[in-house]
């Protein structure tokens, strides 16, 4: 594998936090027609991006990786500016600071295939700390956060229940109570029109319904809640800080609706 310019980008500053985005990009998100959500994320990713050139505690430590799903599963290389498929994909490539994350307008099709999703994400991010700890970086607890608007399914797009879940959760809690490389924090953010019930099997404690915020709030939430824990341990710890953050979001949302 290269060791290409993200070793190096944090100069001056031994420790990182990878961070995932896996975006649910299925069928569903092209909704509604009038004003698909799709766009709603397309113009969050490149807005908030832009946004956090002058952070430079963010631009130093945070290193992102994008990873999008529905029937297919394509990760965001940034030397090629191009989604990549998961065997293209380098972990040395595809984890950018977070203000070299300028990914190509995604598009939505297809079913909401998580799992083989979720098997990437592990498998890129456990191989990424490897090199960085090959580098003698302090790397902070990694965190997957995915972002979807509707409920896991098969490859057929046929829903699947929460026993069907339950061994990909399993796989999750093994990940979190590891320690390094392999382990990491899963969370989970449903907008519109997600399914709680079954996003709470595999991320019990650490899911957060943001239905009212619109994409690019919920990418701020995502960063600033990613830069707040990292100093904390277990994943127990961050879900907690994490949910009260989740939770003052929600009141601060609520005031301004009401004021509006």
């Amino acid at each position: 594998m290269s060791m290409g310019y993200d070793i190096q980008f944090a100069s001056g500053l031994d420790e990182r936090q990878p961070v995932v985005i896996l975006l649910d990009a299925s069928g569903s998100m092209a909704r509604p027609a009038s004003s698909p959500r799709i766009a709603e994320v397309n113009s969050a990713l490149t807005t908030l991006f832009e946004s956090v050139r002058s952070q430079a505690r963010l631009r130093a430590r945070v290193e992102i990786c994008l990873i999008t799903f529905g029937s297919q599963v394509w990760v965001y290389d940034a030397d090629a500016s191009a989604l990549v498929t998961a065997e293209q994909a380098d972990p040395d490539r595809v984890f950018v600071p977070v203000d070299r994350l300028s990914p190509p307008p995604l598009t939505a099709a297809g079913y909401t295939c998580l799992a083989p999703a979720l098997d990437i994400a592990l498998r890129i991010v456990a191989e990424r700390c490897r090199a960085l700890d090959a580098h003698r970086l302090s790397v902070l607890r990694p965190l997957i956060w995915l972002v979807t608007d509707g409920a896991p399914s098969d490859e057929r797009g046929r829903p699947l229940d929460a026993a069907e879940l339950a061994p990909l959760a399993d796989r999750l809690r093994t990940a979190e109570a590891a320690s390094s490389p392999d382990g990491c924090v899963f969370l989970t953010i449903g907008v519109r029109g997600a399914d709680r019930r079954l996003l709470e099997v595999l991320a019990p404690g650490a899911t957060f319904m943001l239905e009212g915020l619109d994409f690019t709030e919920i990418l701020r939430f995502l960063l600033r809640s990613s830069d707040r824990v990292s100093s904390i341990g277990t994943a127990g710890e961050v879900h907690r800080e994490v949910a009260r953050q989740a939770a003052l979001q929600k009141a601060m949302s609520d005031l301004e609706e009401e004021y509006r």
